[in-house]
């Protein structure tokens, strides 16, 4: 069997691996535009602020291991077009026959159609020729002031790494807050505010008109120029599509496919950024640009070529982040979004500590649970804290994976030593205070 991926990110470089241990036998191609493999986005913004030295440190493996699977890697090409009836891919380098294709094309950043787009020092912050670049353009041009436009995830971190660098920044957001997809208004509050202690400031609803000068000197926001000598443009990002679209496949947001992660031709995949699977809140399709959704979908897209009957199961698309001291949790849907699709929901949201009144070094931490009103349900959960997010919002994310009730979170088994935990958590506190309101 031929197996040829199309992009060598992070999901297709794991489904090559997941189909090799799968298969020995099977010949399998990675085509990619990039000359590497796989490495880590997540980890662009730490390698700005110098945590992380190289930009080739987040390389996860080098080519030469690839080689060693005898996986074929046909990198710095690009294909042209999918011919579907001949089975073959067109790339710059020549066709490439198949008979398993995996579109693992990820996604590109966004750029809404700003004056002055592509003047010397705006950058976007998706690649590792994007960090080259930012890290270059800093240490040629010392940049003092640095706008960021857009205040999601990646956004925010670029201004953490801007800050960090000693910069004064400013982030400009056209929605009225930060993390809009991501948090609720009650709980944003509190990463606006530690982004504000660290210097970061922002301006919401107003967007950018023009950017000015070439190197970067001014932007002008809404009839008001600011001075600036470096600007990030992080206003979000989108499927790449284009080629999935001109082989006559599905596409909405991103390429559609059923549960086994398969377009509506069965011998095309399409896994990663790129992929449209099932919220499974809303039951209604959805992308999950994350990376541990990336490697469950190469997971089980090379599972299902390798004969096994299994599906990628709806997403809560559970994230996590730290900026400076605080860690932000989050999976599910947020209040603000139940109400407009029309979902009933009670919330429980308590304030405590992550250790014990009585032990020292405790940090403020707050936990926010949205429950369906007609099942009582666990669709959603958000946590703030200085420490230890991460662990509480994978426990709650697998209970509500698991169909979790309100009783279930509240009685849930946790556990306890005073210099790690409180007796009784934040989590099930929370949900005594949903439970409460569900009598």
């Amino acid at each position: 069997m031929k197996i040829v991926v199309i992009g060598s990110g992070t999901a297709g470089s794991n489904f090559a691996l997941f189909m090799r241990k799968l298969d020995r036998k099977a010949e399998i191609i990675v085509i990619g535009k990039e000359p590497t493999m796989q490495y880590s986005p997540c980890a662009l913004p730490h390698v700005i602020s110098g945590t992380i030295e190289k930009p080739e440190d987040v390389i996860v493996f080098p080519n030469e291991f690839y080689e060693r699977q005898k996986i074929e890697m046909m990198l710095g090409t690009e294909v042209k077009a999918i011919d579907r009836k001949r089975k073959v891919v067109i790339t710059d380098k020549g066709e490439v026959p198949y008979d398993k294709l995996v579109l693992a094309v990820g996604s590109k950043a966004f750029v809404p159609p700003i004056r002055g787009g592509e003047n010397e020092g705006v950058f976007t912050l998706k690649s590792l020729d994007d960090v080259r670049r930012i890290k270059a353009y800093i240490a040629e041009r010392k940049p003092k002031k640095a706008i960021v436009i857009g205040a999601g995830l990646i956004g925010l971190e670029g201004a953490e790494a801007f800050a960090k660098l000693g910069m004064e920044v400013l982030v400009v957001e056209l929605m009225d807050r930060l993390m809009p997809t991501m948090l609720d208004k009650d709980t944003v509050k509190l990463v606006q505010t530690e982004m504000e202690n660290h210097g970061v400031s922002f301006r919401f609803g107003v967007g950018v008109s023009e950017i000015i000068g070439s190197p970067v000197e001014a932007v002008k926001i809404g009839e008001e120029e600011v001075p600036a000598d470096l600007v990030l443009v992080a206003t979000g990002v989108r499927a790449n599509t284009d080629l999935a679209k001109q082989a006559g496949l599905e596409v909405n947001r991103g390429i559609v496919v059923n549960e086994h992660l398969q377009t509506g031709d069965p011998d095309i995949y399409a896994i990663g950024d790129c992929a449209e699977v099932i919220d499974a809140v809303t039951d209604g399709r959805i992308l999950s640009q994350l990376g541990t959704s990336a490697v469950r979908m190469a997971k089980v897209a090379a599972e299902h070529i390798a004969g096994k009957d299994v599906s990628f199961r709806p997403v809560f698309n559970t994230a996590i982040t730290e900026l400076f001291d605080l860690e932000i949790g989050a999976f599910g849907i947020t209040e603000e979004r139940a109400k407009r699709e029309g979902i009933e929901v009670v919330v429980g949201k308590f304030k405590g500590s992550t250790k014990p009144e009585y032990y020292p070094g405790g940090k403020p931490i707050t936990v926010k649970l949205i429950f369906r009103k007609t099942d009582r349900k666990l669709i959603g959960g958000q946590i703030v804290g200085g420490e230890r997010v991460w662990g509480r919002i994978m426990t709650l994310s697998a209970l509500a994976q698991k169909g979790a009730t309100v009783e279930d979170v509240a009685y849930l088994e946790t556990a306890y030593a005073p210099p790690i935990s409180p007796t009784i958590d934040p989590i099930t506190v929370a949900a005594e205070m949903a439970q409460r309101r569900l009598r």
